[in-house]
């Protein structure tokens, strides 16, 4: 799934109007080799022992993704076409090596098989995408609750992680953060 495409979305949060499509490639290569993301995430990280501040400059600064499709306007009834994937996010981790360290993990794990795996704007937390299948019979909203209630079951009964359930509406924006060492999945047969 790692060509499958939906929206972006230029900062601030605020903008609902999305400035284009990517796919998980492409937002793989942005979020590892973008210089001006890389700007931006340390000016976000910088405040990190300021909740409000941080919370502040991470929705005004940062870009942000749908991963579940591609979106005239980022609201939940303006999906043009459902990207079969979800983001899951697991917060609050201990520190910036423990979230690099989930975020590895996650990626190998031959169950979850994220299409992507990197920390986010924290610094202490990890963002993955999920994909799911739609069938032609299946109404969209009730198969991507099902695979996310899947997926947040199973980190919770392996891991013991809590993935964060704010997460559970098809719009929910999804905040970008440079991260070198991000992961993308390979096509079966490939290494990378």
């Amino acid at each position: 799934m790692i060509d499958t495409v939906f929206s972006f979305f230029k900062a601030p949060i605020h903008n609902k109007v999305p400035a284009g499509v990517c796919s998980v490639r492409s937002l793989h290569a942005y979020i590892t080799g973008d210089a001006h993301l890389r700007k931006l995430t340390a000016e976000v990280r910088s405040v990190a022992g300021d909740r409000t501040e941080y919370r502040r400059r991470k929705v005004a600064l940062l870009p942000y993704v749908t991963p579940a499709g591609v979106f005239s306007y980022c609201k939940e009834s303006c999906v043009l076409v459902p990207s079969g994937l979800f983001v899951v996010d697991i917060d609050h981790l201990a520190s910036p090596a423990e979230a690099a360290a989930w975020r590895d993990r996650l990626a190998d794990d031959p169950l979850l098989r994220p299409d992507l795996a990197f920390v986010s704007p924290s610094g202490t937390g990890v963002k993955l995408f999920l994909s799911y299948r739609l069938a032609s019979d299946d109404v969209l909203a009730e198969a991507f609750g099902r695979a996310m209630r899947a997926a947040w079951d199973y980190l919770e009964l392996t891991y013991g992680l809590q993935p964060d359930q704010a997460n559970k509406d098809l719009c929910r924006a999804c905040l970008l953060a440079h991260d070198a060492d991000a992961r993308i999945r390979q096509p079966e047969g490939q290494q990378g």
